[in-house]
Parts: structure tokens; sequence; C-alpha cells
């Protein structure tokens, strides 16, 4: 059995938490102004790409053939998506009184691609994509060198920021028929998890990738290109803050705990997937239909929206672990 690395757990929670609080914001009244619901979406961009990370150290180095892999790994996956799409689609269809044309459009999209019922869901079919490609990938890896690791991993940081370019130069945009196209993607997330784990960055490292966000977010941020967004999982800011923050976070966490911490972490830890598939049930389907908060200001409105979510996802997951067959509802 492999060692448990803590570390790890506390990324999962940090990321959870973090998922939970990006979508927490509340729509502002009328003339209602406030900076706080686009700064909390800045802040929390790396939620994603931390688990992206934590499921590349975790899943390389298996040395299961692609069938044994996809076998062990997908029905951890597969089944909770489906089961919570179905929620999602059904609950909607209540709230909305939608038609029963619409639902079933809904429901026979499920197998494909996230559903409008709950957006959150984009990540898990990503994950699965990636999942078709980690056994392809992990013969070169587990030979690869540091030197070779980190020349991919540049490749990829370039490759998703060459849309950059083409605002300050007179040249095509980088679509499906340039040959940098389909080196880009959340594959390198992955990579970079296996990169950051094996090689234990240095601060160094972390500071400059810190600083490397900044410098790309202002470059666009002064750009402003109305097609392409800088609040988005691929733009090369993101991933230089999430390389910090994974890096930032392991050194912080890396170090002795008592048995009785790693029991409550690694419990935690293993809920962060379930609330991620149910916290949006909680966050906009039921708190948005009531008037519980209407009252607080747009701070305490969304800190009040976060904390609620946390508590009441973390508690209905711990309860449904304890079920048989719980795997197959929360993975």
């Amino acid at each position: 059995m492999k060692e448990r690395i803590v570390y790890l757990d506390i990324i999962r929670i940090v990321a959870c938490l973090m998922v939970i609080l990006m979508h927490s914001p509340v729509a502002l009244k009328d003339g209602e102004t406030s900076a706080l619901p686009g700064l909390i979406s800045l802040l929390m961009l790396p939620c994603n790409g931390l688990f992206f990370m934590t499921s590349g150290v975790l899943l390389f180095g298996s040395g299961l053939s692609f069938g044994n892999f996809m076998k062990k790994r997908l029905s951890r996956i597969v089944y909770p998506t489906v089961i919570w799409s179905v929620v999602y689609v059904l609950v909607d269809a209540y709230m909305l009184d939608s038609s029963t044309n619409e639902t079933v459009q809904q429901l026979c999209w499920i197998p494909f691609h996230y559903i409008k019922a709950n957006f959150a869901l984009w990540f898990m079919y990503t994950l699965l994509g990636c999942y078709f490609i980690i056994p392809i990938v992990e013969p070169w890896l587990m030979k690869a060198t540091k030197k070779e690791l980190e020349t991919v991993l540049v490749l990829w940081v370039i490759s998703i920021g060459l849309p950059m370019v083409t605002y300050y130069l007179d040249m095509p945009k980088f679509d499906h028929q340039s040959a940098w196209y389909y080196f880009g993607g959340f594959m390198g997330y992955l990579l970079m998890g296996w990169y950051v784990n094996k090689y234990d960055v240095s601060w160094k490292k972390i500071i400059f990738s810190f600083v490397l966000a900044i410098i790309f977010y202002v470059i666009v941020k002064i750009q402003r290109p109305s097609d392409w967004n800088y609040f988005c999982y691929l733009h090369p800011s993101t991933v230089c803050y999430t390389f910090g923050l994974f890096g930032l976070i392991m050194k912080l966490a890396s170090h002795k705990y008592s048995d009785k911490t790693v029991k409550i972490l690694s419990s935690l830890s293993a809920c962060s997937f379930g609330v991620y598939l149910i916290h949006v049930l909680f966050l906009t389907k039921w708190l948005k239909t009531t008037d519980i908060l209407s009252t607080l200001s747009v701070g305490g409105a969304i800190g009040a929206r976060w904390i609620l979510t946390t508590i009441v996802c973390f508690s209905v997951v711990l309860l449904i672990r304890k079920l048989p067959f719980s795997k197959y509802v929360i993975g």
C-alpha cells in the first residue's frame, strides 16, 4: 500500500473550499456595485488546476495497462457523474417547469457532455478525457528526465499563451489548424503535478511563478481582448498561479502530523469529490431561491453562502460515505 501523501489531502480540501467560494458570489441588486465578486473569482481560479495536479501525482506511476487502468478508474467518476447529472436535470425540470422534450434532451447529453443544469460538471468530463491519455503518456513519463519534463511543461505554457501574441502582432489566430493547438490542454496540469511532487520545487521557482502570474494577468488586462477571457483555467496567468500555490501548500504542509490529524484530513479529502458534485445543488438551487441572506451585505452574503454550503455539503457527504455502495454515488 502506498504511503499517504498528507499534503495532497490538504490541497484537495483547499481546492474544494476554493471551488465553493468561487461559486458563492451573489447577483448584485439594481444600482449596487462591488468589485468583490470579480476579485473572488480571480483569486479562486487555481481551484480546478489544483485538482488536476493532485490527479497527476496520484494516477501516474500505477504501471497498469490501458484496459486495467480504465477498468479500475472509470467507475470512480462515471457512476457518480451520471447519477448527479440526472439529479440536477430533474431538479431543474421541477424548479424551472421545463418541458419533457428539454428534460429528455438534457438526459441524453449526459454520456457525452456536461449539462447546463450544473455547469461545474465540466470538470468531470475533462478529467475523463485525461484518463484516456494517462496510460499512453505514462511509459514516456516514467523514463523522462527532469530536463525533458521541464521542456514539455515550458512548451505547454507557451502554447496556451500564444493567443496573447496575436493581439500585438498582425498574425492569424491560433486555432485548430495551428501546430501548437493540440499541445495545449488540461493534461499539462497532470504532468505539472507529477513534476512538482517528484522534484520538490524550490522557493525561488514558487515565487517566480507568482510573479509570472501577475505579469501575464497585467498584459492581458491592459490589452483587454474581447474574445480571450483571463478568467480562464488555461490562461498562462492561472497556470503559473496554480503552480505557485501547489508548491506553496506542499512546502508549508510537508511535515509530520499526528495519527488523529492524518485521519481527519484523509476523511475530509475523501469527501472533496462528493462535495464538488453536490455543492451546486445546495448553493444555487436552494440558497438562490431563499431570502435567508437577502439582508446581508455583498461580502456578508458571500461569506455566509460559502460557510453554509461547506458545512452542509461536507456533512451530507460524510453521511453518504457510511452507506453501502457509496463509491458509486460520491466516488
